[in-house]
């Protein structure tokens, strides 16, 4: 820096006294004695202030490039040479100018390359598709930097059924329209897929031909393992498929029993070993790959591998380790102690770690010794926190030091957070509130399976429900509690209980009637006329829905899903997509959910809509992985 305000000096006083100085032909070298001046030849000054001209000047290409350039020989009132007009390489800055000198404009400043830098109208120098030229596309950024998102995109048609639909004429078919949404083109809106053909006269499947059940087949959806297609028939005005062999829940026979093309997936077991258990999964009909760890020979690697119950018996490590060690450090040749640094010690024959000799120097961290050798000892800053979503919403990074090795705790970082009913982006996603139960006021039964294959989840149950449910406390929400089958013996012949009385509680009602159900119940569960009689307009469970509050319905069972008597999965389905309870208009349905073995979710798809996302494997049975499960649920319950 001083160099350069030297040179600005000398161009200031040159400037000024340029008129006076244009017959100079002489100057004074110092030592009293005249001598000839270079008057208007090509100058540089040199970092210790002196004139030299520009053919004997170091690195003469540089002053030909971007804001460099030679000066001028001048003489000063004191008959000095000084050199007015040179501009030497400054640090490069984002101003459209080669600053440095070295050939690049702005280089550094256009971090995505995309030819746009911040000080040239780039809003996001960290996106490529995000500049001045850019057109705009549905991903919720500003693409073309006008200080607007996703604007004036037109929604696209849409449709998701099959390829070789036909429309028009006898076709129920209709294509929809997608809307850009929060970034992401949204669902398709307001199409008409293809149903199954029937005898109507119109072109159900949209297949062109109306009425041609008896040239197409039914059943599954794919012929694959032990599933096989049928034959529509249309007899008298009424369809009937005949020959169908429907999917199955797998099991480890060999087969694809389920139809989805895999044999025998997803089906695992314990499994133990001497040194623990862990989970065996079945291939071809056959239990195999216990993956619990199995007994070695025993290393000095702090793990007991040969499961005796002690570990790295006999030794502290292994002949020919090395470690990097930083105190006590002793120099190679003196043998005397190194105060700075990092060293090598070695393990000997006998398991122990030898001296620790110095061999270079680090970078320096935040331990409370010299690495680099400089003398200094920590004394380090950083930004701390969640860069990526700094900035947006109520994320902000913070800043942490280091003293005598230790971090201190991260000052003023805000990370994101679950997204609450706030009117602020706590998960700092640019959107405030997005995604929360529009639902005010709820009416939640959970709908639980107490059979005995049940007790490996009961436990694990009762703490994840009781973690999720505690945040309702002191709300208008309520609760209730139905298990299924009655207990064994004295209620096993019952379909259900009622056990949260009145049915409908609070939390703390409900938590005491959850802490006193066990996995007592009887062997055979009819989980579809529970489902049944929960959905049932005349309520003969006796919740006693309220009625300005919507109906939840959390049935959980390890099982297939099975009746007492003749109740069928479009029985429970009709009621289910129909809700005439609570705070329900005509065409809502329950919000049903159905935590159940991934392998029944056939069972139980038809009564969710085909919703995937209320079907929730049960497995494994974990409180903390429950909780979040029903947070997924019912996030919060944004006013």
């Amino acid at each position: 820096m001083g160099a350069v305000l030297c040179r600005q000096q000398i161009l200031l006083l040159s400037i000024a006294v340029a008129t006076i100085l244009q017959g100079c032909s002489s100057c004074d070298d110092g030592s009293g004695l005249a001598k000839v001046c270079h008057i208007n030849r090509p100058c540089g000054i040199t970092n210790n202030g002196t004139v030299v001209l520009a053919d004997n000047f170091k690195d003469y290409d540089i002053y030909k490039t971007g804001a460099c350039h030679f000066g001028i020989v001048e003489c000063d009132s004191e008959g000095h040479e000084v050199c007015v007009g040179f501009v030497s390489p400054e640090e490069e800055v984002c101003d459209g100018v080669d600053n440095d000198c070295n050939g690049e404009v702005d280089e550094g400043f256009d971090l995505d390359k995309d030819g746009y830098t911040s000080c040239n109208g780039d809003c996001n120098d960290l996106r490529r598709s995000v500049n001045p030229s850019a057109e705009e596309v549905c991903d919720g950024l500003d693409n073309n930097c006008d200080d607007q998102i996703d604007e004036d995109l037109k929604p696209i048609s849409c449709w998701r059924g099959p390829t070789n639909a036909t429309f028009g004429g006898d076709s129920i078919c209709k294509r929809g329209e997608q809307f850009c949404i929060n970034g992401q083109w949204g669902p398709c809106n307001n199409q008409t897929l293809p149903t199954a053909e029937t005898c109507n006269q119109i072109d159900d499947d949209c297949s062109g031909v109306v009425d041609d059940i008896r040239h197409i087949t039914c059943g599954p959806s794919q012929a694959v393992g032990i599933c096989a297609f049928g034959r529509v028939l249309c007899d008298g005005g009424e369809s009937k498929c005949v020959d169908a062999i429907y999917p199955e829940a797998e099991t480890c026979d060999g087969a694809d029993n389920d139809c989805d093309g895999a044999v025998d997936e997803g089906l695992i077991r314990r499994c133990v070993s001497a040194c623990g258990s862990g989970v065996e999964e079945c291939s071809s009909g056959a239990w195999v790959n216990c993956d619990a760890v199995q007994p070695t020979t025993e290393l000095c690697d702090m793990i007991d591998n040969d499961c005796d119950g002690v570990v790295d018996e006999g030794c502290s490590c292994v002949l020919g380790q090395a470690r990097i060690c930083n105190q006590n450090i002793l120099d190679p040749v003196t043998n005397t102690p190194v105060n700075c640094g990092v060293g090598v010690e070695l393990c000997d024959e006998y398991g122990a770690w030898g001296p620790c000799y110095f061999y270079n120097i680090a970078p320096e961290t935040c331990n409370n010794w010299d690495d680099d050798c400089d003398g200094v000892i920590d004394g380090m800053g950083m930004t701390c926190g969640n860069t990526a979503t700094a900035g947006i919403g109520e994320c902000r990074v913070g800043t942490s030091s280091c003293t005598l090795g230790v971090w201190s705790d991260c000052i003023g970082a805000v990370s994101p957070q679950l997204e609450i009913c706030d009117h602020l982006d706590n998960d700092c996603d640019g959107a405030i509130d997005e995604d929360l139960n529009p639902h005010a006021k709820v009416d939640m039964v959970f709908v639980i399976d107490i059979s005995g294959s049940m007790c490996p989840f009961i436990a694990a149950l009762t703490q994840g429900i009781t973690q999720y449910i505690s945040q309702f406390q002191n709300t208008e929400h309520r609760f209730a509690l139905v298990s299924f089958p009655g207990q064994y013996q004295t209620n096993s012949s019952a379909r259900y209980e009622l056990r949260s009385q009145p049915s409908l509680v609070d939390v703390a009602a409900f938590r005491a009637a959850l802490l006193n159900m066990a996995c007592n119940g009887g062997g055979s569960e009819p989980s579809w006329d529970v489902m049944d009689s929960l959905t049932d307009p005349s309520d003969p469970v006796g919740i006693n829905w309220r009625s300005d509050a919507y109906p939840y319905i959390i049935m959980i069972t390890d099982e297939p899903a099975q009746t007492w008597g003749s109740t069928t999965e479009a029985h429970v389905q009709a009621q289910a997509l129909n809700c005439s309870v609570g705070d329900c208009s005509p065409g809502d349905m329950y919000e049903t959910y159905i935590i159940t073995n991934n392998n029944y979710f056939q069972m139980w798809d038809d009564i969710v809509n085909s919703e995937i996302d209320r079907l929730i494997n049960i497995y494994p049975p974990d409180p903390v992985r429950y909780t979040e499960l029903l947070r997924n649920i019912f996030q919060n319950i944004c006013i």
